[in-house]
């Protein structure tokens, strides 16, 4: 039976991320369904995850923010994998032994979806390229399925993701931005391939729709928020009024009761946490009866969920991506640069782009919002094409995954050659009709991508100013403290030799002295005797 070992950023007991969760769990029933597999997950709460997936589990490398730090660790479990434990040092309950175990003993590893490949989040790139290191060691194939490249990879991390890239089997794109910046960053050796977001195929069972019936017996439409604008030009205040403002004119305008869904909670036992509170916060504001803010869902429910509703709307990625599968019509509503990337590659890939507006043009989103739930029909009859023709590439895109990486039933890999990549069609661009600046909604997109880039490379610019100008500092205050020393030293040295020349001086003035004494002395006996002399009878001398 063939084995893989696959890391997703999924598995945590207290924190239930359901865009990471989808894809993940995607992309094991993926495999499943292809052939033989034992899956060994690499997971943030190994135990939790195994409970929730039925896999093998360990736990991650461990990396951190910080980009020293994480290259002497990479460096110490490489030469620990290389050496078979005679270096590296690492202790006997280091995770990394487990990972370099489960690597050596799989016939591929595969990195699941996600935006992990961005230098706002070092450690994720840390911890992926040491698995890809770790594999090219052993000599196992590994590959990246779903993903988002950057939009951030600073200098210092670029040759790590260049190598990272042109060893790599093959990555997958799952928007245009980063099939274009990856072929930049990974070069000519970089094998990419367009595909949909994995979570794009997950399917809902009768059991989470059962789950969910609670929630469709009123037509609806389900937001989804993220819980802070995260962006440098807008702050969180007015984001979350932005958000509140919307809300409350689709409830008045609409009709429609809202489902206020979080994409990052808790699921119980679990406290609840981030969108839960901030989905809480805007129903008391609002304070509407058609407008609920629900409890914290699996990804197979919200599948379930998004399949009944009049239509979506929300900051949360992943939200558009279950839409767009269930040929549901969805209005993406972007914060930042890494939203609006995102967002609009996923609606680009079903014809949604008009759909996909600034978070602060509010009554555009509005309007867009009231017209699409009065023509939803027209709306879900364009989506049903795209969906169907999408989910047959993604199948096909799994069949071109197990290939590559651990091979057919028949245990043969075959060539790169014997299997095509799979196509990816041009959908059509519905029009936003409703959107009364069309070319400046448009025009606010770019510019907070650009802008937001080049804030970003500032902020970048700063830091790295700002480490210099410690580590400058940190020098010249040892440089300062050793002169100081020396200094010291010197002065010491220099009170040594005055005391030594003191105590010189001082026994040369006391042996100058006794010799004066002496012959003082010496004088006094000589004119003693003269005088005698001098003093005595003349027949005396005789």
């Amino acid at each position: 039976m063939k084995r893989i070992t696959m890391i997703g950023d999924v598995g945590w007991s207290r924190f239930y991320h359901l865009g990471d969760e989808a894809m993940t769990e995607l992309a094991i029933d993926a495999l499943r369904d292809r052939t033989e597999v034992e899956i060994t997950l690499i997971a943030g709460d190994p135990q939790h995850a195994a409970e929730m997936y039925g896999v093998d589990t360990i736990a991650r490398i461990g990396f951190k923010r910080e980009r020293e730090p994480n290259l002497a660790r990479m460096e110490r479990v490489l030469a620990f994998a290389e050496s078979d434990g005679a270096r590296g040092g690492l202790r006997p309950n280091d995770p990394a032994r487990t990972v370099i175990e489960a690597i050596r003993d799989s016939d591929a590893v595969l990195i699941a979806g996600g935006g992990n490949l961005n230098s706002m989040f070092a450690h994720h790139i840390y911890e992926r390229v040491t698995l890809g290191r770790l594999a090219k060691l052993f000599g196992k194939p590994y590959a990246l399925t779903s993903q988002t490249l950057g939009p951030l990879i600073y200098d210092e991390d670029r040759k790590l993701v260049y190598e990272f890239l042109a060893d790599a089997e093959f990555l997958g794109s799952r928007e245009s931005y980063t099939t274009r910046f990856a072929k930049e960053v990974g070069g000519k050796r970089a094998v990419i391939r367009r595909q949909v977001d994995d979570a794009f195929s997950l399917e809902a069972r009768d059991e989470d729709r059962h789950a969910v019936a609670d929630l469709v017996k009123e037509p609806f439409i389900v937001a989804s928020f993220a819980e802070k604008a995260s962006s440098p030009v807008l702050s969180d205040a007015d984001y979350h009024a932005h958000l509140v403002d919307i809300t409350r004119q689709l409830s008045e305008e609409t009709g429609l009761t809202l489902l206020l869904v979080p994409h990052g909670g808790g699921l119980p036992p679990a406290a609840p946490t981030r969108d839960q509170l901030t989905n809480d916060q805007i129903v008391a504001e609002v304070s509407r009866s058609n407008v609920i803010s629900t409890r914290m869902l699996t990804a197979r429910e919200l599948v379930a969920l998004t399949e009944e509703a009049e239509f979506v709307i929300g900051t949360r990625y992943h939200a558009g991506i279950f839409a767009g599968a269930a040929g549901v019509p969805f209005i993406s509503l972007v914060p930042n640069l890494y939203s609006s990337i995102r967002m609009r590659g996923a609606a680009e890939n079903v014809g949604m782009e008009q759909f996909v507006l600034p978070v602060e043009s509010v009554d555009d989103i509005v309007r867009t919002g009231v017209g699409v739930s009065q023509s939803r029909d027209e709306f879900r009859a364009a989506l049903k094409d795209s969906s169907a023709r999408r989910r047959a590439e993604h199948a096909e895109w799994w069949d071109f995954v197990v290939a590559h990486t651990i091979g057919v039933d028949s245990g043969e890999k075959p060539s790169a050659s014997s299997v095509p990549a799979p196509g990816f069609f041009h959908a059509d661009e519905l029009a936003n009709r409703f959107d009364s600046a069309p070319s400046a909604n448009r025009a606010r997109l770019s510019a907070i991508e650009e802008y937001g880039l080049l804030l970003a490379k500032r902020d970048r610019q700063l830091a790295v100013a700002r480490q210099k100008a410690k580590e400058v500092t940190q020098a010249l205050e040892v440089s300062n403290a050793r002169h100081e020393r020396q200094d010291s030293m010197l002065s010491v040295r220099a009170a040594r030799r005055v005391r030594g020349w003191q105590r010189k001086f001082k026994r040369g003035v006391r042996r100058g002295a006794k010799a004066a004494v002496r012959h003082i002395g010496e004088l006094s006996s000589k004119s003693v005797r003269k005088t005698k002399w001098s003093q005595a009878p003349a027949g005396a001398i005789e």
